[in-house]
């Protein structure tokens, strides 16, 4: 069992490099900086739940990604 979770974790170089360009595709569309946008990290966490769904697009990952990012700051910026 803790292998297999385990051999879900590893991703190959080019799984690296799909998801690493669909951060930064996601960061261009939401007009941020992928390295200091302030929720780099949760981008990173739902590109990768994505990508661990089946998702290989880049493209369609980053604009679900942008998409969701943008309701959530909504979200949260209507929260006080």
């Amino acid at each position: 069992m803790l292998q297999h979770l385990f051999d879900q974790l590893n991703y190959s170089e080019d799984d690296w490099q799909i998801m690493m360009c669909a951060h930064i595709r996601a960061c261009e569309m939401l007009g941020v900086h992928p390295g200091y946008y302030e929720h780099k990290d949760r981008l990173a966490r739902t590109i990768m739940k994505l990508f661990d769904k089946g998702g290989r697009d880049l493209e369609i990952i980053a604009s679900i990604v942008a998409h969701r990012e943008s309701i959530m700051v909504r979200l949260l910026s209507t929260r006080h």
